[in-house]
């Protein structure tokens, strides 16, 4: 989707939805399967977001089910997520519990949101969740610390600094020098 503005199912913005619970009452996924959206359950900036029991369907543009943003304490419980799952750009608390997740978890940062002295994603846990065939969780951390694990079945994927830091610093620099 490089290079195209992202459509969202639905976004939860912050402050406004700073500290709500995302239910099956209130929780539809888009009538027709997640054609033409980037992200189907997309959280910017917010505090406090807990979904609790709802299925998240994948987005049909390959891009994710569960895209998090920046903010602070996210928690999905008993959900599943028929798509890949990102956490990004320096979230500070996040919790998977007891989720079923279909494919990739991706923790970090992302070029498009890292300056220099960002803090890394942190605070995250993964518990009891697993995928529907019970194999590895893929697990690819970025600028992030490792969660606590527990009870879940994962393949952790680093990617080294020598890697992600020279081009986000490129990134950064091509931005607000050449796309001004």
């Amino acid at each position: 989707m490089s290079g195209t503005k992202d459509i969202n199912w639905k976004s939860y913005v912050g402050p406004q939805d700073d500290n709500i619970t995302v239910t099956p009452e209130s929780w539809v996924n888009p009538p027709d399967g997640g054609a033409g959206y980037s992200d189907i359950f997309k959280c910017s900036h917010v505090s406090g977001l807990t979904a609790i029991g709802i299925q998240i369907d994948a987005s049909k543009c390959s891009e994710d089910a569960i895209d998090c943003v920046r903010g602070w304490n996210y928690r999905f419980q008993n959900c599943t997520a028929i798509g890949s799952v990102t956490i990004k750009g320096s979230i500070d608390g996040w919790l998977i519990n007891d989720s079923l997740i279909h494919r990739v978890i991706e923790v970090g940062q992302f070029d498009n949101y890292w300056k220099p002295g960002t803090l890394p994603t942190r605070n995250g846990v993964l518990r009891n969740t697993c995928k529907p065939d019970g194999g590895k969780i893929h697990l690819v951390l970025w600028d992030a610390e490792t969660p606590v694990i527990e009870n879940t079945n994962v393949q952790i994927w680093r990617i080294p600094k020598f890697i992600w830091f020279p081009y986000f610093c490129f990134r950064y620099l091509w931005i607000r020098i050449f796309k001004k």
